[in-house]
């Protein structure tokens, strides 16, 4: 990681879907571009989101100009990245007769903006044809409704972003932190202003006359340490965003919301299914993969980002909320509880769940007298990519008007492997000419898209490239060296994003050594680091279980820590 001297047009600091975003926009430009992420693409926010690119039902009457704009960019990332989405039917319960027709008025008014998304209008069923529809629901309801709404695999979409940033140009570092902004005050060289040791800023502001020059950063896995020069940085950190602006002697606020979201160890219905938790929020559960999501909470956070935590309380509000609707949820194992922090507006006077989705895009040198820095907060994940074009285009203001000419196209340009996706007659084509199982190469396909057939092609050549690793989902280990080649994977969780190896209901215990084999082999690491990652992933996954042990769950947690502790387990072994 040594300092080459080069000076990038951009420095955009934070890999969640909105930085990628922003990066891949500023490489499609032909600016010289660079990205950092202190941990992985999607670790942060986005990885703990519901997955869908949803049309901002919720928003429809208090803010209907977001809902319209969340059906195009849905409609936008569908067709960008085809093989990553999958349609998830609907049903709306209502309970009582005389909510039937709002509800009807409520959908014809949301049918409007649906077509810009592919959404099908909405279907009012009776009580009989719905318990056909879906029978795991509470008999002795009035009515339903149906709607659809895309799913998307946010992980792999986070991914490709930086991946087509990194394709069309621009250096991309994971596991890469910034320790130091580089500020450069009127008449002198670069100052370095180091990162305050709390969450927080510092009080005051940024004299005029100031410039963000790039930063210092660090590889949080080896240690390295250099510097990146830039004519204009970007701070896209999510929740993390004060704490780059602190660097720079800024003081600014979010409100940060707290959202939960459990998963199940199986599917437990064939459709998406709508309820109201008891304090009358709207929640839902979709099935996804081998799986089904329940979500989710929206509470202020006034913690810390990079440790937050579920609690039993809020699983319990989410699953004692689901079975009003589905009464037999509680049957379903609980394999893994995930909470993340939103980087919403800040907003006083207003309950946390009606606080602005909006975004905002903050040059400094306006607001604060900063040059150099630009900003960009709030939003969501459906509408990342025009939150990025508005970001890249305070960029290339910035830049200078050769640059702001220059027009955005990713509306138009496919991510990585969606410019196409194997039918069923191509699957069975590739199963037998690879010989490996059709299941696994169906799954293989709704990652990679048209680069499917590359990804077996290499991946097949190495002895051992045909076998399942993991089970539950599955994954071939053809994919795992793939990713870990060409997609940025330094660690086993990098994997586990780019693949869903662990995701499924072992958690990991099946599969992650198997991995972690392959992963020091294709790297050359020490297996002391080797060992080390290892634990690193199984305690991530633990941390997921931890706050819902009971019953099936806890006994499965059992058998996996025996497993791990026994004198041939992982740990056994480590110390011999």
């Amino acid at each position: 990681m040594a300092d080459d001297g080069q000076v990038y047009d951009v420095l955009v600091i934070g890999g969640g879907i909105t930085g990628a975003f922003v990066a891949r926009d500023c490489a499609l430009r032909g600016l010289r571009t660079a990205l950092v992420e202190r941990d992985d693409f999607g670790s942060g926010t986005t990885g703990t989101c519901m997955g869908m690119l949803h049309g901002g039902l919720q928003y429809l009457l208090s803010n209907p100009e977001l809902t319209r704009v969340e059906c195009a960019e849905s409609g936008i990332m569908q067709k960008a990245a085809p093989h990553l989405v999958f349609a998830i039917p609907f049903i709306f319960v209502i309970d009582s007769e005389d909510k039937v027709d709002k509800f009807e008025a409520f959908m014809a008014y949301y049918d409007q903006f649906q077509e810009a998304k592919f959404g099908r209008p909405h279907v009012t069923l009776t009580h009989d044809e719905a318990l056909r529809l879906e029978p795991a629901l509470r008999p002795g309801f009035a009515a339903a409704i149906t709607n659809d709404e895309p799913g998307v695999n946010v992980f792999r979409l986070n991914l490709l972003a930086a991946l087509d940033a990194a394709e069309h140009g621009a250096d991309v570092w994971n596991h890469t932190e910034v320790t130091e902004l580089l500020v450069e005050e009127a008449g002198e060289g670069p100052r370095r202003t180091a990162a305050p040791e709390e969450t927080g800023s510092p009080e005051g502001r940024a004299s005029p006359r100031r410039r963000v020059t790039g930063a210092r950063v660090r590889d949080v896995l080896t240690g390295e340490t250099r510097e990146i020069r830039a004519r204009v940085t970007v701070n896209a950190c999510g929740p993390w965003v004060p704490r780059v602006t602190a660097m720079a002697g800024l003081d600014y606020r979010l409100r940060p919301t707290k959202g939960v979201h459990i998963i199940l160890d199986r599917r437990v219905t064939s459709v998406g299914v709508a309820a109201n938790a008891i304090d009358g929020r709207g929640i839902c559960l979709l099935p996804h993969e081998n799986t089904c999501l329940i979500g989710t909470t929206d509470d202020d956070f006034f913690g810390d980002e990079d440790d937050v935590r579920a609690t039993r309380d809020e699983v319990e509000y989410l699953l004692r909320s689901m079975e009003t609707v589905l009464p037999d949820v509680g049957r379903a194992r609980v394999i893994r509880v995930m909470a993340g922090v939103r980087p919403t507006l800040y907003q006083y006077g207003i309950y946390e769940d009606k606080v602005t989705r909006d975004f905002e895009v903050w040059d400094h040198l306006e607001r604060d007298g900063l040059d150099g820095l630009i900003t960009i907060a709030g939003g969501k994940m459906t509408i990342a990519r025009i939150m990025a074009e508005k970001t890249t285009d305070a960029v290339a203001r910035r830049l200078g008007p050769d640059r702001a000419e220059r027009p955005c196209r990713t509306a138009d340009l496919p991510l990585p492997g969606g410019d196409g996706c194997p039918g069923p007659a191509e699957l069975e084509r590739l199963a037998r000419r690879f010989r490996v199982p059709l299941a696994a190469v169906g799954r293989l396909a709704t990652r990679h898209g048209s680069r499917t057939e590359a990804v077996l092609e290499e991946g097949c050549r190495d002895p051992g490239g045909r076998r399942v690793v993991c089970t539950c989902e599955p994954v071939l280990e053809a994919e795992i060296r793939y990713v870990i080649r060409h997609e940025f994977a330094r660690t086993l969780s990098d994997i586990r994003r780019r693949t869903r190896l662990g995701m499924g209901p072992c958690q990991g215990f099946g599969c992650s050594e198997q991995a972690a084999a392959v992963l020091g082999l294709e790297r050359g690491l020490d297996p002391a680091v080797v060992l080390a990652d290892l634990e690193s992933f199984r305690q991530e996954r633990w941390k997921g279980q931890v706050c819902w042990l009971a019953g099936e769950q806890l006994r499965q947690q059992e058998v996996t820590q025996g497993a791990w502790l026994h004198p041939e387990g992982p740990e056994g072994r480590a110390h011999r």
